[in-house]
């Protein structure tokens, strides 16, 4: 499956409005092909590429893990937890980094942060493996595999100054059995001027202790401007999600634009 999240507004943007931003491509981390990179003591540290700062995956004294780790695995296989760090597209949207991202509902979010606040026209996302698998397969803790009513969302929040912008992405990881597995760009720029990004992860499959889905997702290209076909396009499968200033959600499917009870526009 593949889609493009887009929004008007990137159709008037110029490219001098990203001149100095940097895209974080992973590359300059040094790292042999099908491995990994992570931090595993109770101590933070942090990835650098391009403009992007991404604090690397921290395991905590009660065993919970967050943050960002960087992957050269190209294998989509999947036999359990330590396959977890793998994109389900099967390697990097380009080149050979990439970076994998679990989001621990149960601290403070793990913050990307920019090396001066801009806007950042967008970036790739793609699902892991192993959430990937328990979406389609099922999984002892999730249930069974997802239905026509399931959904899997990341929401991607802005700050400036530390204090978060009046706006949000929203970004459908999965949508009933519509299940994103391919490298997918998603538009940020509404976000405006910010100097660090966020995530929280959402769906169906929760229960008590929060998200039964595991919370990953995988980055590639943070920063990039969009292609030229998340600007115009008219393929009537194509679906986009925005959340404006207002906090209104518009949804666009293909050339119709629609509120989130389902309107016409």
């Amino acid at each position: 499956m593949k889609k493009i999240f887009f929004f008007v507004a990137a159709a008037l943007m110029s490219a001098a409005m990203y001149a100095d931003l940097q895209v974080a491509d992973f590359e300059n981390i040094n790292l042999a092909a099908e491995q990994e990179l992570k931090f595993t003591n109770d101590t933070i540290g942090f990835f650098e590429s391009g403009s992007f700062k991404l604090q690397e995956t921290v395991t905590y004294s009660g065993g919970s893990v967050a943050g960002a780790v960087i992957s050269s695995h190209t294998d989509t296989d999947f036999s359990g937890y330590q396959d977890a760090n793998k994109s389900i597209a099967g390697g990097a949207y380009e080149g050979q980094n990439y970076a994998v991202f679990y989001v621990n509902a149960w601290g403070d979010p793990d913050k990307i942060t920019l090396n001066e606040a801009a806007v950042v026209p967008g970036m790739y996302v793609c699902n892991n493996v192993y959430a990937y698998s328990s979406m389609t397969e099922g999984d002892a803790i999730a249930g069974e595999p997802f239905g026509e009513t399931d959904y899997f969302m990341l929401t991607i929040y802005g700050y400036l100054n530390g204090q978060a912008v009046n706006a949000r992405v929203f970004v459908m990881l999965a949508e009933g059995t519509d299940i994103m597995d391919e490298w997918t760009y998603v538009d940020l720029s509404d976000l405006g001027e910010i100097d660090a990004l966020s995530f929280t992860m959402s769906g169906s499959r929760s229960g008590d202790y929060g998200l039964n889905t595991p919370s990953y997702f995988c980055i590639d290209n943070l920063g990039a401007e969009a292609p030229a076909e998340a600007i115009v396009n008219t393929n009537a499968e194509v679906k986009a999600f925005k959340v404006i200033r207002d906090g209104q959600v518009i949804i666009f499917r293909g050339d119709k634009v629609f509120n989130v009870l389902g309107a016409e526009l």
